[in-house]
């Protein structure tokens, strides 16, 4: 279990690759708290392993040592298919290229991960109906993503992530594909629509605009984790 203030902990996590036939590190024994309803900014350049790290708490990937436990659940010890259903269950993914699927209209990407857990029929698409609203979408139900903007798609990724009441949202270099304006707009609704839900978020960016939401900035540096304060 995770101590009583803890909805993540991360202990001992060390994770390398192989490239070009040697091995690289990209974590060495990296340790973590997180508490519920935190959210926390990722800073690194590029290829530091801030995808890694959040494929690593999604259970997308495995390290090569360590724990993680997530709401009491030690993930680094489920099965491939368990873990499946855990990602499924209890976390939202936000990703930089939206990863909308274009044969669906906007109200159908939002019912996908529910239907993944279990039909839901109209009250599904209340529920869907209710969260595109507050993100100023409602007109765009029955649109496919190719007609809406960078800033639409994006806000209906974030949607999609948050439709099945996930407990933990990653989100990976959410406003790399948008305009400085249209960025800190869409970051503006994802930080109000997490807290107002208290849910997670852990935010992996290379973009210092969106530090002003932070509780707190973690920078990947020589393979660890260090809080700063800018």
């Amino acid at each position: 279990m995770t101590p009583a203030n803890n909805f993540i902990e991360i202990d001992g996590l060390t994770k390398n690759y192989r490239e070009t036939g040697r091995p690289v590190t990209i974590f060495d024994n990296l340790s973590l708290s997180v508490k519920r309803g935190e959210l926390l900014v990722l800073l690194g350049r590029s290829g530091s392993g801030k995808s890694t790290l959040l494929n690593l708490l999604g259970g997308i990937d495995r390290p090569d040592s360590g724990r993680i436990v997530i709401d009491g659940i030690e993930l680094t010890s489920l099965s491939e298919h368990r873990r499946t259903l855990f990602r499924r269950h209890h976390i939202g993914f936000v990703f930089q290229s939206y990863q909308l699927i274009p044969t669906l209209t906007v109200m159908d990407n939002l019912l996908l991960p529910l239907e993944l857990i279990q039909p839901t029929g109209k009250a599904g698409r209340n529920k869907a109906a209710e969260l595109l609203n507050n993100l100023d979408l409602s007109d765009r139900l029955d649109t496919y993503p190719d007609r809406l903007s960078g800033g639409e798609q994006q806000r209906v990724a974030i949607a999609r992530a948050l439709i099945h009441d996930p407990l933990l949202v990653l989100a990976d270099e959410p406003t790399g594909n948008l305009d400085l304006q249209t960025g800190q707009q869409v970051m503006s609704l994802l930080d109000k629509l997490v807290r107002q839900s208290g849910k997670t978020l852990i935010l992996a960016t290379h973009s210092r605009e969106v530090m002003g939401i932070a509780d707190r900035i973690l920078t990947i540096r020589d393979h660890s984790l260090i809080e700063t304060d800018d």
